[in-house]
C-alpha cells in the first residue's frame, strides 16, 4: 500500500503506511494474531460434502483492542491491494473470526501501550513486573475511515 500511495501522490497515505511499518517493527510477531487450522464443511451440494481448509483467528485477551482493529484493517487493505496487483503463489486461506480466546501468554519487554488496559488492571504487581513492560509511549494513530476518504 505504501507504493500505491506513493504512486498516487498521497502524502497522508505514505505517512500512515510508514507509521504502520514502524508499529509492526515495534510490536514484533508475538502481537500478531494467533490462528488455528480448521476445516470448513460445505453441505450445499446435495449428497456431497466438500471441505475447505481455513484459519480461525483467535482473540488475544492481553493485546490492546486498537491493535486487533488495526490488524483487521490491514487484512482488509491487503484484500484491496490484491485488486490492484496480481497475486503470485497459493491463494490465502479464508480467515474466520469466531471470538475464541487464544492461550498464548503475553510477550515480555513490549511497550505498555500495546497491552489491553483492562487486562493489565486485573494483574497483580508481580504479574505486571514479570511482563517487563517498556513504559515508553507509542502514539496509536487514528485509522478509522481511512478507506472512506
Amino acid at each position: 500500500m505504501l507504493e500505491v500511495c506513493r504512486a498516487a501522490g498521497d502524502e497522508e497515505g505514505v505517512s500512515f503506511w510508514q507509521w504502520v511499518l514502524h508499529l509492526l517493527d515495534c510490536t514484533g510477531h508475538e502481537l500478531m494474531s494467533d490462528e488455528e487450522d480448521i476445516t470448513m464443511v460445505d453441505k450445499s451440494i446435495p449428497g456431497r460434502v466438500v471441505t475447505t481448509p481455513a484459519k480461525e483467528v483467535l482473540v488475544l485477551k492481553w493485546r490492546h483492542t486498537y491493535l486487533t482493529k488495526l490488524f483487521t484493517f490491514i487484512d482488509v487493505t491487503t484484500g484491496v491491494e490484491d485488486m490492484v496487483f496480481q497475486r503470485a503463489g497459493h491463494p490465502s486461506l479464508q480467515q474466520l473470526h469466531g471470538g475464541k480466546e487464544s492461550n498464548w501468554l503475553p510477550p515480555t519487554g513490549r511497550l505498555k501501550s500495546f497491552f489491553n488496559p483492562l487486562y493489565l488492571a486485573k494483574l497483580t504487581i508481580p504479574q505486571k513486573s514479570a511482563l517487563r513492560m517498556d513504559e515508553s509511549e507509542f502514539i496509536l494513530r487514528n485509522f478509522e475511515g481511512y478507506l472512506d476518504g
